[in-house]
């Protein structure tokens, strides 16, 4: 999987191990990636695994062509050694996503999980990334000790924080997959700036040993000499059991990152006596340099130089767009200059985030390039010429979605429900796949103000069926009101989200 995390620049970066700091990650020439690297316990029914997380930049990987389009590829190996012997071995060939140009595919940085089932003990992790594309290319390697502790007495799995999610597919499941999520980690505990909650994913173990049922789960941010910043707090009422998933975010309003912090996870009992606590050091990202270049261009914006590559990004940029600059975009952008194009993504993001122009661009790269990887299939590998890239990219994420893909009488649709889009509140928007390809839904009807409305959408969704009388479609269309409706799923559930 690619996207382009919020940091791209070679600030340092830590491998942390149950949250503790034990190594650095050293940076390689150009000729090998950068890599950066999370070492995470987990478990899995009573036995423990170790999950390593792993991001290395796609710009110092060689592109190839094929069918698809230009596309990085490299072979990762995770090998974990106790006393001279392998313990467990993991290999993948970590293919970025298709692209236009070769320019293109080299852009931001690849993601790789890999899961380990070992035995309580102390390890060697060695890891190994070679350019599958370049035979002359040697492998860039980094190893640390490490130990994986016994899984028997109630404790929390390593928290990481979430850059980006969505709800995911239970029948195909993928390796990002947890509690209902598809969930894309930030390695090293970095996040943007410009985030006003952090979300985080983390597992208690073992709690339904101590705790009979209900018990307290809390969550909050403090400074690294202890001091709790109050407004952080957050609590939740939990049910013991086996193992129970803790996802979950922290607001950041207020916050001193003058300082460095930490995000604390606590599980207790009904009379407040602590069952297990976990501490993941956190921090933003820091610009090194915000210094334009003599034409007045940002750096970040100067490095695109080929016209077409700079095209498509900008065109990536139309969901989020006012309508000026979406018509600027639709119009004018295929016959302007590499500087006028330039020029007009340094004022887009000097207009979107006047505070920190470069991190609203960092964090909208990382939306646009999961939205490729997620709805980008049926348009050359674009999410944001999709429906559903659009709208993910315009609004976020989702906060319920209800997918029916299959066994109805419907087309296939999804509904996503939003507690918040833009400045709106208790949004929907209803996609539907008439040709019956589920990796391609168009927007067929949304109750938000500007985007598609159509208020015969159950009439066409079950269009499939053809079992719709007149006088419904006519009632349904003309007096829309709640008491009208035909109770029929799509309707409840569009009406009624969970």
């Amino acid at each position: 999987m690619k996207f382009a995390r919020f940091c791209l620049h070679s600030a340092p970066r830590r491998l942390f191990v149950w949250g503790i700091l034990l190594a650095s990650i050293p940076h390689f020439s150009a000729q090998n990636p950068t890599v950066w690297c999370d070492v995470l316990n987990f478990q899995s029914e009573g036995q423990p695994f170790v999950e390593v997380h792993l991001e290395f930049e796609s710009s110092a990987l060689t592109s190839q062509l094929d069918s698809s389009g230009w596309r990085t590829q490299a072979e990762v190996k995770v090998i974990l050694e106790s006393e001279n012997t392998v313990a467990a071995f993991g290999k993948a060939d970590v293919i970025g996503v298709p692209d236009s140009t070769e320019e293109l595919s080299q852009l931001g940085t690849q993601f790789h999980l890999e899961r380990l089932q070992v035995k309580p003990g102390t390890y060697r992790l060695s890891v190994s990334i070679l350019d599958a594309f370049n035979s002359e290319a040697k492998a860039t390697e980094v190893q640390m000790d490490l130990r994986v502790p016994d899984p028997n007495a109630p404790q929390w799995s390593d928290p990481f924080l979430v850059g980006a999610y969505a709800a995911s597919n239970q029948n195909e499941p993928t390796s990002i997959s947890r509690s209902g999520y598809d969930m894309l980690p930030l390695v090293g505990g970095q996040f943007s700036v410009d985030m006003t909650h952090l979300p985080f994913y983390a597992e208690l173990y073992h709690a339904d040993e101590v705790v009979d049922s209900l018990f307290l789960m809390s969550s909050w941010m403090e400074s690294r000499d202890g001091m709790v910043h109050s407004k952080t707090k957050r609590y939740f009422r939990k049910t013991a059991g086996p193992i129970v998933p803790f996802f979950s975010s922290i607001p950041l309003d207020g916050l001193d990152w003058s300082n460095s912090h930490n995000l604390v996870i606590q599980a207790a009992t009904r009379d407040n006596q602590i069952i297990a606590e976990k501490r993941l050091a956190v921090q933003p990202l820091i610009e090194q340099s915000l210094l334009a270049n003599p034409s007045g261009i940002p750096p970040y914006i100067a490095a695109f130089t080929d016209s077409l590559t700079l095209l498509q990004h900008i065109k990536d940029h139309h969901p989020l767009g006012a309508p000026s600059e979406q018509q600027t975009i639709d119009h004018f952008m295929e016959a302007a200059t590499v500087a006028q194009m330039q020029a007009f993504l340094s004022d887009f993001w000097l207009n979107h985030t006047p505070i920190n122009p470069e991190q609203g661009w960092r964090s909208y790269v990382t939306a646009v390039a999961y939205s490729d990887s997620v709805f980008g299939a049926c348009r050359n590998g674009h999410g944001a010429m999709t429906d559903m890239g659009y709208v993910y990219l315009r609004y976020g994420p989702p906060n319920t979605i209800v997918k029916r893909h299959n066994g109805t009488d419907y087309y296939p649709y999804e509904i996503w429900h939003y507690h918040r889009a833009g400045s709106f509140t208790n949004k929907r928007f209803l996609f539907f796949s008439p040709h019956m390809i589920a990796e391609c839904f168009a927007l067929l009807h949304s109750d938000m103000l500007g985007e598609v409305q159509n208020n015969d959408w159950l009439h066409i969704l079950r269009n499939r069926e053809n079992s719709l009388r007149v006088t419904e479609s006519q009632i349904n269309r003309l007096n829309p009101r709640r008491d009208t409706f035909s109770g029929e799923e799509p309707e409840d559930l569009f009406f009624n989200p969970r």
